[in-house]
């Protein structure tokens, strides 16, 4: 053979081996991309990223949001959830206008502002069936209702600008306290045995009762004003393309709740962890003060998360008579129930 010749077979053969090696790169390269593109880059394969964006910190009142991602229910669904925390003075509405989020907690009665302006958020989700929003008051306090508390002569701590407010004028004329600002400390009212404050049945009564300070909390609700104070919200632009979506968040968010009311113990460890500046103790008072505020005879005909048309077009009205509406809307356009009434 000549030499020239044995050379150009080794070099054929040498190509050939580079360009096998070549293919076999290219294919490899040609899977990973596939499966970074069924991924959505999220690094759990078929995983769909949503943002949910809570409007306070990790606390008892989002406990069913926090079981579903502990026992996986978001990944069942195909879903990779970001559970963000909120903060005083967290706009979550604002976030999901631009798209910082998928999905937030909102008030109802910030959806129906906010549709009224012309936003197109939409809620899909109640967390609380009755609001948890009340006025508290030490247990030595003459007050035995909401109205009196209202009528009488202390010092009141109030949240300026809050919708109640207007509403409890309306239905019990002007109020004959020293109103104050709430500023989130309840150093007067512990100062003060005749003074009240509002407060949150998950929180401001928890914390006295840690302190061994008996107190009496009235209801907001009592007046006949009742929102759904805690709703899941999307914008109706990311709802019309991702509906599936929502309702698979919606799935796995009932589902949550259903176990972590069976079993706040179970969870709040976690949530703890995740708060350090509440005690896991006041957690699992939280837990159970707020269980009446959760679990309602809707929800329990209904499931999780269902929302009554009929509360909406009440709280509209409601609105409108205390001027912060002009308008009324189609239930349909403001709130849309995605999961099946059990």
């Amino acid at each position: 053979m000549r030499p020239e010749f044995k050379r150009n077979q080794q070099i054929s053969a040498t190509s050939r081996r580079i360009i096998q090696k070549s293919i076999q790169c290219a294919a490899l390269l040609v899977a990973i991309l596939c499966v970074l593109a069924c991924d959505g880059g999220n690094g759990a394969t078929g995983a769909v990223k949503v943002r949910l964006q809570l409007n306070w910190v990790p606390e008892p009142e989002f406990g069913g949001i926090y079981a579903a991602q502990q026992d996986g229910l978001f990944k069942e669904q195909g879903l990779d959830v970001e559970i963000i925390k909120g903060a005083a003075g967290t706009s979550v509405s604002q976030l999901i206008a631009q798209g910082a989020c998928e999905a937030g907690v909102v008030s109802s009665d910030q959806v129906l502002t906010l549709r009224e302006q012309g936003g197109n958020i939409v809620a899909t989700f109640s967390i609380f069936e009755h609001s948890p929003m009340g006025f508290m008051v030490h247990e030595q306090s003459s007050a035995n209702s909401l109205e009196q508390v209202w009528k009488g002569s202390g010092k009141l701590a109030i949240e300026p600008g809050m919708p109640f407010l207007k509403w409890m004028e309306k239905t019990y004329g002007a109020s004959s306290c020293t109103q104050i600002p709430h500023g989130g400390s309840l150093v007067v009212f512990q100062s003060d045995m005749a003074a009240a404050t509002q407060c949150f049945v998950t929180a401001e009564p928890v914390e006295m009762d840690e302190k061994k300070i008996p107190v009496k909390v009235f209801d907001i609700s009592e007046s006949g004003y009742d929102p759904y104070t805690a709703v899941v919200c999307s914008s109706q632009t990311w709802l019309d393309k991702n509906r599936e979506t929502a309702t698979k968040l919606s799935l796995a968010m009932r589902e949550g709740w259903n176990r972590y009311m069976n079993d706040p113990a179970k969870y709040n460890p976690a949530i703890a962890a995740l708060n350090p500046a509440m005690t896991l103790q006041a957690m699992n008072i939280a837990a159970q003060r707020m269980r009446k505020y959760v679990l309602g005879s809707w929800t329990q005909a209904h499931g999780f998360g269902s929302m009554d048309p009929a509360r909406w077009t009440t709280l509209m009205g409601q609105m409108q008579s205390m001027g912060q509406l002009t308008k009324s809307v189609d239930p349909a356009q403001v709130m849309l129930n995605l999961l099946p009434q059990q």
